[in-house]
């Protein structure tokens, strides 16, 4: 997924944060504007946006786990995804 300004994010479908956010933002209308707003916050590395609520949380881990399919977690790509933190993260 790219934004207008051409930054490059991953998403990550069904997971859900671990944790207390640093920032909860409400009526967000889309997981790209929730991923913008991450990449403009110092600190955040990544955000969950919820599709049911339109509710955009950001976080500086990337602690999360499987969920409901109504939830995303996008991941701003600017962070590295090792081998051995994405068989921690998502088991694989």
């Amino acid at each position: 997924m790219f934004s207008s300004s051409g930054t490059r994010y991953s998403v990550f479908q069904a997971y859900v944060h671990i944790g207390t956010a640093i920032d909860v933002s409400a009526k967000v209308l889309s997981n790209l504007l929730c991923a913008s707003s991450c990449s403009k916050t110092e600190n955040c590395i990544s955000a969950h946006y919820n599709k049911a609520t339109f509710t955009c949380s950001l976080f500086d881990s990337l602690a999360f786990h499987p969920r409901d399919v109504e939830n995303d977690i996008t991941v701003v790509n600017s962070i590295a995804i090792t081998e051995n933190s994405r068989e921690k993260l998502f088991g694989t």
